[in-house]
């Protein structure tokens, strides 16, 4: 089974951006996973367990995000794909990319940008296009969309206890956090003067997520990366009840993909919970073996 990680920080050109390493057994070959828009490396923690040491696994904190939030800018999703690169490089790719949320828009960037590197991606309710009406808001739209996900930034919270509670209320995990689930969220927070804040640059959030609704590129990346991929893909959305992130129309449009919808989960339990983090893994292991 897979360990508590270890820290690690990889020096990109000139910032200091930290990931988490969960080591595989002897001989087990690397896979690189990327978070959402407000995570951290830690959402990759059941994914790791799933895994038991079948893959070396390192996951990256993204610029402004978990211990890379003081890292600065500039941000966008090119620049993460690129930062993924440098700390695949460092590892000695190629490698198996696996993104979840924003983080499959990093990693079809990085397949893009660097495609020596990426042997293959697995991608989890990200990578596709967002539907965005021509004369929408877009950050009226990020934050209608995100909800509590991005209202928690910038709030100074009094202990973890008020930051727990605010997660346990949210509709998305109605059906209770569990132990490991409830670790991994409180790891977002950094104790400053007066209480407790989260690892995530509000900056950072609001430019990323602009680039994901209104960017060209990004929005056309499932279509013109080159091979089939696969998308691992939840029924129910942020809030935790349909519709999904990816739309029907959207599946059907992209046919020459390979899509695997997990029932009974939303977009962040189809990562983190009993039911998703099993199917990220097996397909973890088929992109390893293919």
């Amino acid at each position: 089974m897979a360990t508590r990680p270890e820290f690690v920080t990889f020096d990109v050109d000139g910032a200091a951006l930290g990931a988490l390493h969960w080591p595989g057994i002897d001989g087990a070959p690397t896979v690189v996973a990327v978070h959402g828009i407000t995570a951290n490396a830690w959402a990759w923690d059941p994914i790791a367990h799933h895994l038991a040491g079948g893959a070396d696994l390192v996951a990256v904190d993204l610029r402004g995000r978990g211990r890379s939030h003081t890292s600065g800018g500039p941000f966008g999703i090119r620049r993460h794909a690129d930062d993924v690169a440098a700390i695949i490089e460092q590892l000695g790719g190629p490698v198996v990319v696996a993104g979840h949320s924003m983080g499959a828009y990093v990693a079809l960037m990085a397949a893009e940008r660097h495609p020596a590197l990426v042997k293959d991606l697995v991608l989890v309710d990200g990578g596709a296009p967002l539907e965005l009406p021509d004369d929408a808001d877009v950050d009226e739209v990020l934050e209608a969309t995100l909800g509590p996900a991005i209202e928690r930034l910038g709030k100074l919270w009094v202990d973890r206890t008020s930051y727990y509670s605010m997660w346990s209320a949210h509709p998305a995990f109605a059906d209770g956090i569990s132990v490991d689930l409830e670790r991994n969220l409180l790891a977002d927070l950094v104790e400053v003067d007066g209480g407790f804040r989260t690892a995530v640059d509000v900056d950072a959030v609001r430019h990323d997520g602009r680039e994901l609704f209104a960017d060209i590129e990004v929005r056309s990346l499932l279509e013109t990366h080159p091979a089939p991929v696969t998308i691992i893909r939840a029924p129910h959305g942020l809030l935790g009840t349909p519709p999904p992130l990816i739309s029907d129309d959207v599946v059907a449009r992209h046919t020459r993909h390979r899509w695997v919808e997990v029932p009974d989960t939303n977009h962040y339990t189809v990562l983190l919970g009993p039911r998703g983090g099993p199917v990220v893994a097996d397909h973890v292991r088929i992109a390893i073996a293919s």
